[in-house]
């Protein structure tokens, strides 16, 4: 496997950690920066209010009185003492404008027209460009007395300050947004790790089973699911082992038995009917080892499909925590939020509790008849199989009533629709095929049967091999890839469990499976009875 196939999970849980820190980050610097500007304009607002205030109490009645001198000397004296002020203008409503610099003063006929037009009923500023070298906060203060407008302050503010500051907190911002991103981001390496490295493990453990390799073992001990899903799998991998082992003895000495039987017939011709059926008794017997190796092959592959329905969940989950972190770091974690997280929480390990479940009864063993849904069974298999359809694009239709039901073992049922959707989806996946797609189509035929059609489009079953693929041990995919026992263990359990009838065909587009089953086992004797009066 290569190392993207190895570190997919990873790489996703790492990049939504990422991407999303990332964000938050820029959201609140870009949140924290015009926060403090208006902060600034706070601060410079307030001072230019004091200032206004104090030269209009200190020149109120030089003001009323018109004595220019005082005015000029109070404010002369203001600006010396405040270097930040770069300038001074007293504008009554009538009579001569008064400007006033640190070094100069003088008297204005006419009103300057860039700042006439801020004279209002309130206060306000602005930020102005009077020169290329010369920016200033611009503020204009109404004076008025006993209730009468008189006119208006205008003070010029030096902006150095405010830049200056400006200018240092986005520095700020940027050094501890830098650092805040390293920090976490490394956090969220290793957390990405701590969740996907031990599903991925096993999911490549599961595949090098699934390819025949019997001596591959789990070595992770967790106190959670997945510790016990990593003990679930040595169980499976060590019961395979010994399956194989037995399968391989049991044939060696079945061979060794006919070949003694063989030379012993002419001698024991009395004897023949019993020897017979003591040689059914042991073909039923192997037959029964070839169904347990079938399921246990199975439940390789199922394991990896459990390990893809679980990508999903340990997605959101890990976003979840990563939510309740970043919330607790604001101070912003309180019952409202936790209970909420805890909620979602509690919904995300319940699925992947679900998916054990449905796993498990999957290959719970059940050899009582008993009436169940077609639509519901089929749907079942096409939900285990989700996630590894998924992740090799295949995409699956179901045409099923709702109320089409059957009574048989619905487990073998589910076993056959398992061979066949598995042995699809492996034919995509060795001839390339795009777009790949399986229908399955279920209607009725005649009174008392149903057809089930598992149709692909994999472009079909070669003419020469149609009369084999149901032959036991054969196989058309490469050495430790296929058991060649699917399509054999299928046919037997519809044609000897169900009572039914499994073919295949070719159409345009691909091979199409037909399993034709009573409603009711023996349903068709019924029928035969009773159109010949027989009992």
């Amino acid at each position: 496997m290569s190392f993207s196939g190895r570190n997919k999970i990873f790489i996703r849980v790492f990049t939504v950690f990422g991407t999303l820190v990332l964000a938050i980050t820029l959201v609140i610097a870009l949140m924290i920066i015009p926060w403090q500007q208006r902060s600034l304009e706070q601060i410079m607002y307030t001072q230019a209010v004091t200032v206004s205030q104090s030269i209009v109490q200190a020149c109120s009645d030089a003001m009323i009185s018109q004595d220019f001198g005082f005015i000029v000397e109070h404010n002369v004296e203001v600006l010396e003492k405040n270097a930040g002020i770069h300038y001074v203008m007293i504008s009554p409503l009538r009579g001569e404008r008064i400007w006033i610099e640190p070094k100069q003063w003088k008297i204005m006929d006419k009103p300057d027209a860039r700042f006439a037009k801020f004279e209002t009923a309130k206060n306000n500023f602005h930020f102005l460009d009077l020169s290329e070298s010369r920016k200033v906060y611009h503020f204009v203060y109404p004076v008025s007395f006993s209730s009468i407008e008189w006119g208006w302050l205008h003070i010029g503010f030096s902006t150095d300050e405010y830049d200056e500051y400006l200018r240092n907190m986005y520095q700020q911002i940027f050094i501890i947004t830098g650092i805040s991103i390293v920090l976490i981001l490394g956090v969220g390496y290793f957390f990405a790790r701590w969740i996907t490295l031990p599903v991925s493990t096993i999911s490549q453990l599961a595949t090098l089973v699934a390819e025949g390799d019997l001596s591959v073992k789990s070595d992770i001990k967790r106190n959670d699911e997945i510790g016990l899903l990593s003990e679930s799998f040595n169980q499976m991998v060590a019961s395979l082992r010994e399956s194989k082992t037995h399968l391989q003895h049991y044939s060696e000495e079945l061979e060794q038995e006919v070949d003694r039987r063989t030379h012993e017939l002419d001698d024991l011709n009395q004897s023949l009917d019993q020897r017979v059926r003591d040689e059914v008794s042991r073909r039923q017997q192997q037959e029964e080892l070839l169904i347990r190796q079938s399921r246990l092959a199975a439940m390789g592959e199922m394991i990896g499909a459990i390990a893809h329905q679980w990508r999903q969940p340990l997605n959101a989950l890990g976003l979840v925590l990563q939510n309740m972190q970043l919330t607790y770091n604001q101070g912003k974690l309180d019952d409202v939020f936790m209970s909420r997280s805890m909620e979602k929480s509690e919904r995300l390990i319940t699925k992947m509790s679900t998916t054990i479940d449905d796993f498990r009864n999957f290959f719970k063993p059940n050899k009582e008849p008993e009436q169940f849904n077609l639509h519901g069974a089929i749907a079942a298999v096409l939900e285990l199989l989700e996630a590894t359809f998924k992740n090799n694009n295949i995409h699956t239709e179901l045409n099923c009533d709702e109320q089409f039901s059957i009574n048989g073992l619905q487990g073998e049922f589910s076993q056959v629709m398992l061979n066949l959707l598995n042995n699809a989806r492996d034919t995509f996946i060795e001839r390339g095929t795009s777009s790949p797609l399986v229908s399955i189509n279920v209607q009725p035929i005649r009174v008392g049967w149903y057809s089930i059609k598992v149709s692909d489009n994999a472009g079909g079953i070669a003419t020469d091999i149609m009369n084999k693929i149901y032959d036991p041990y054969f196989t058309t995919r490469s050495d430790g890839k296929g058991t060649g026992i699917g399509l054999y263990m299928s046919k037997m359990i519809v044609e000897n469990t169900m009572h039914g009838t499994l073919t295949a065909e070719n159409d345009t587009e691909g091979a199409v499976f037909i399993v034709e089953v009573p409603k009711v086992p023996g349903f068709h004797v019924q029928i035969e009875r009773r159109r010949t009066g027989r009992t």
